[in-house]
């Protein structure tokens, strides 16, 4: 064997390469085992997955398209799916796109990315409600900006601190290249944004002149109330640019998402793209599936998210009584807790972890590590419910002694 030499990758990495840090990690402590109860990430239910029809809508895909299947894609997107990104948008939130306002790629944040790529240089400013998704926030801070935040309530962004912060930023002669909201379910708060602050974002947007990015991951997963229109469908101005995707509905191993724009920035986004046609094999057998199973399908999830996240809700009001700020979310995969005053964060990693139960920190959903310590988010989605059962009985306890 030769003699064995090191290279200094650190000084060949990219700008945007050294920015990029990993934070947020799930709750566990170093040594611990394996969790059983698995509340961290937002998994789908494996047991939702349509095994047996997607076999049969990979035939009939294969009979239809043929080789097709296999060959390199267009580079907007297998144009059968777009279509059908239209008809899902028609039917669950009653207003009309067109298939040039849709862009195929790999999952939403792939999406997100490609807006970054088109608006974002390193130094420009973004804007993002804060607590906020973490896997976004990792997104953001590979390109460089200044993340802004903006609070939270219970409907949604609070719309006087974004207009305190663009107009700070206009008085510095600078301008936010975009806002970025989640407007249903918020993750992790939980809220949805009210009609009212929609109508307002929108108005602030055209004020300063900004852009609005819309992430709607979860929005057919509703198990309470009404929809509320999308900003997306709001929007007369073309400042809007919405997020979403397969990975809750079929199944995040689909990769598959979108993103929906005014149809002349369509090319700007998809110039970033060199994937050959964003999976032309999934992208057919996932329309072939929908088109037949759509909507039973949602309503079947639905039901079936509905009932984990009333009993996760159950058992820990049970186990925590008033002394922790649970939320409530009207659909989603996601619960955000306060923790009981006077829990140390720290603590709890490791008596959680030695309770075998996962969850995800609070301070992982903000731009700043030093926020949201006295936060946790939990997932209802991939447990079982035996699992949601004991697991949040065994968190309960965890969060009691580390109150000690």
């Amino acid at each position: 064997m030769g003699v064995v030499k090191s290279t200094n990758y650190d000084a060949l990495l990219s700008r945007r390469a050294r920015l990029t840090t990993a934070r947020g990690r799930l709750g566990a402590a170093g040594g611990a085992p394996s969790p059983l109860y698995l509340f961290g990430a937002g998994q789908p239910d494996p047991g939702s997955f349509p095994y047996k029809d997607i076999v049969t809508a990979t035939e009939k895909a294969i009979a239809a398209e043929g080789r097709q299947l296999f060959m390199y894609g267009d580079a907007l997107g297998y144009a059968g799916l777009r279509n059908l990104v239209c008809e899902k948008t028609k039917h669950f939130e009653g207003f009309e796109v067109s298939s040039d306002e849709v862009l195929i790629t790999n999952g939403s944040s792939h999406a997100i990315s490609l807006v970054c790529d088109a608006f974002v240089d390193l130094g420009d400013t973004i804007i993002s409600e804060a607590p906020t998704f973490s896997g976004t926030l990792h997104n953001f801070r590979r390109y460089g900006p200044e993340i802004v935040s903006v609070g939270l309530d219970d409907e949604g962004i609070r719309t006087d601190e974004l207009e305190e912060r663009l107009k700070d930023l206009d008085r510095q002669g600078r301008k936010a290249k975009f806002i970025y909201t989640i407007v249903n379910f918020q993750n992790p708060a939980g809220m949805t944004q009210s009609l009212r602050r929609r109508q307002e974002l929108l108005r602030l947007a055209d004020k300063y002149d900004t852009l609005i990015l819309e992430d709607d991951a979860y929005g057919e997963l509703r198990y309470d109330g009404e929809a509320i229109q999308s900003l997306y469908g709001l929007d007369e101005s073309g400042r809007v640019i919405r997020s979403g995707t397969l990975s809750k509905i079929l199944g995040a191993g689909v990769r598959l998402g979108w993103l929906l724009a005014p149809p002349e920035l369509i090319p700007r986004f998809s110039a970033f793209k060199t994937d050959g046609g964003t999976n032309p094999y999934m992208s057919r057998v996932a329309t072939f599936y929908m088109r037949e199973h759509m909507i039973p399908h949602v309503e079947e999830l639905r039901g079936v998210y509905r009932q984990k996240r009333d009993l996760m809700l159950e058992r820990l009001h049970a186990g925590l009584g008033d002394g922790a700020e649970v939320s409530r979310p009207d659909g989603g995969f996601f619960i955000w807790i306060r923790l009981p005053e006077g829990t140390d964060p720290a603590k709890l990693v490791g008596l959680a972890a030695e309770r075998r139960v996962q969850y995800v920190p609070g301070n992982a959903f903000y731009p700043s590590a030093d926020e949201g310590t006295e936060y946790i988010r939990l997932a209802f989605s991939f447990a079982t419910l035996d699992e949601i059962r004991a697991g949040v009985d065994l968190l309960c306890e965890a969060i009691k002694a580390a109150r000690a």
